[in-house]
């Protein structure tokens, strides 16, 4: 269709940067695709020529086609006149008639390639899934595997390139490429391809690129369970945004250095930001940012044990999410629900909302999403007494966390093992996990350390 062909025209310009694609579309009263060309490129042809429209041109009812005669006929004026390769995008019907009227143009042809019917989530892995504030988390993980391939594939293909524009491009695939790293879980490998960003970003002196790596940088550090290292990339990115009059990356800001001062456990100062993050998101009509800002707020009354206050914003994050199709917050606020039910009591309702974002984090490939429902399964099953049922839902959590380097969920799975164990009436084996939990919070100086280490002199001071 002529949509899927103009959104592949598009995507091939995309992945060519350095390569000028001039479009040429054909008039209904057109007479001669050369001089038609020459006319709307005004001679000034610097790249392939992408002929489109010969299908309004033409009528497959009629024997003759004057249009196709004058192009065989001007065959060999095209190199001289057209130094470029030229890519005619028809439907197939017509190409009997192109064989039929202009054969010896058509024998010069280099190739013939046929395109499919094709469905739109098939061109998912040949289009950029970045959204203003961040990736578009409902590509299926099979799809974020194949778009990883194509990045890898065209980050090869220019990374030595000095040109600017090119070198900007690549700052926007290596991007993407640890954006998308990142939600399957590869921690390691994605903040690699952030810090690589910066470098490349602060060397070309995009500054609109840097805040956005080290936007990228800090959630990455955090998810790695780095608790200080977030805030002071954050608010560098928060300064940069602020210096450059970007609005969107401001208030995106706000939100991530709010999320930070969250777990330090910070929640005043929490709040205010989330406060000027949302202000900002409401007035640049930013749904995907307001739905984030409510879950902040939402977190920060269930820190305090306002669990049916935190579960209005979660309600009203949860609403904008679906609204616009965002798959892992989706994922990410039921589990917030369902934590905040499960703290009320009502472990079966935690259970239901808890299943379900598994299995949209499972669908995405979204292995950190994962590990939390994980956990937080195996905690509601242990507050039910299936104490058994909730080590398997820890171990099968905390290979995650290894896996993906996760450190704070580790802790967290290892610390509700421990837990878990001291209720089997196992004491040995409770402190042996919450002594390795502890070693993990102070690592990463998290707040839960203190609950950690009270525990332990708890279950030590006790007989056995």
């Amino acid at each position: 269709t002529p949509a899927q062909r103009n959104q592949l025209i598009k995507l091939l310009g995309e992945a060519m940067p350095a390569v000028k694609l001039h479009i040429v579309t054909l008039r209904a009263d057109s007479t001669d695709i050369l001089d038609e060309v020459q006319r709307q490129l005004d001679g000034k042809i610097s790249g392939p020529v992408m002929v489109t429209g010969l299908e309004e041109v033409l009528s497959s009812d009629t024997q003759s086609h004057p249009i196709l005669n004058a192009l065989n006929l001007r065959r060999t004026d095209w190199p001289q006149l057209v130094p470029q390769p030229v890519v005619f995008w028809l439907p197939e019907y017509l190409l009997p008639i192109l064989a039929r009227s202009a054969p010896d143009f058509l024998d010069w042809r280099s190739d013939t390639l046929h395109f499919p019917d094709i469905e739109p989530e098939q061109l998912q892995i040949l289009q950029s899934a970045t959204w203003d504030s961040g990736l578009d988390t409902r590509m299926p993980a099979e799809a974020r595997l194949e778009r990883i391939k194509e990045l890898e594939s065209l980050v090869a293909m220019n990374e030595h390139s000095s040109d600017p524009v090119i070198c900007g491009t690549v700052i926007d695939w290596l991007n993407e490429l640890g954006l998308h790293l990142s939600m399957l879980g590869k921690t390691q490998e994605a903040l690699s391809h952030f810090q690589e960003v910066l470098s490349l970003a602060r060397k070309l002196g995009d500054k609109r690129k840097e805040g956005a790596a080290l936007a990228n940088l800090g959630i990455t550090y955090s998810d790695l369970g780095d608790t200080q290292k977030p805030i002071e990339l954050f608010k560098q990115g928060l300064e940069i945004s602020r210096q450059i009059g970007d609005k969107r990356a401001e208030s995106d800001m706000l939100g991530n250095v709010a999320s930070a001062n969250s777990v330090l456990g910070n929640l005043v100062d929490a709040f205010h930001f989330y406060e000027q993050s949302l202000k900002l998101h409401l007035k640049l009509g930013d749904q995907r940012g307001q739905g984030r800002d409510f879950q902040g707020i939402g977190v920060i009354f269930a820190e305090q044990h306002k669990f049916r206050e935190a579960i209005a914003y979660y309600e009203r994050a949860l609403e904008v999410f679906r609204q616009i199709g965002a798959k892992k917050e989706e994922s990410d606020i039921l589990g917030n629900i369902g934590v905040a039910y499960k703290q009320l009591g009502e472990a079966r309702k935690a259970i239901t909302l808890f299943e379900q974002s598994l299995a949209i984090g499972r669908k995405l490939g979204d292995r950190l999403g994962e590990s939390q429902d994980l956990v937080n399964l195996g905690n509601t099953y242990s507050m039910l007494g299936e104490l058994r049922k909730a080590i398997e839902f820890y171990e099968q959590s905390l290979a995650i966390a290894r896996a993906t380097g996760d450190r704070r969920a580790e802790g967290a799975a290892l610390f509700s093992s421990a837990i878990t164990w001291n209720k089997l009436g196992n004491r040995a084996q409770a402190i042996a996990s919450a002594e390795a939990a502890l070693r993990i919070f102070e690592t990463i100086k998290s707040p839960y350390a203190s609950r950690v280490r009270a525990k332990l002199a708890e279950w030590r001071a006790a007989k056995p």
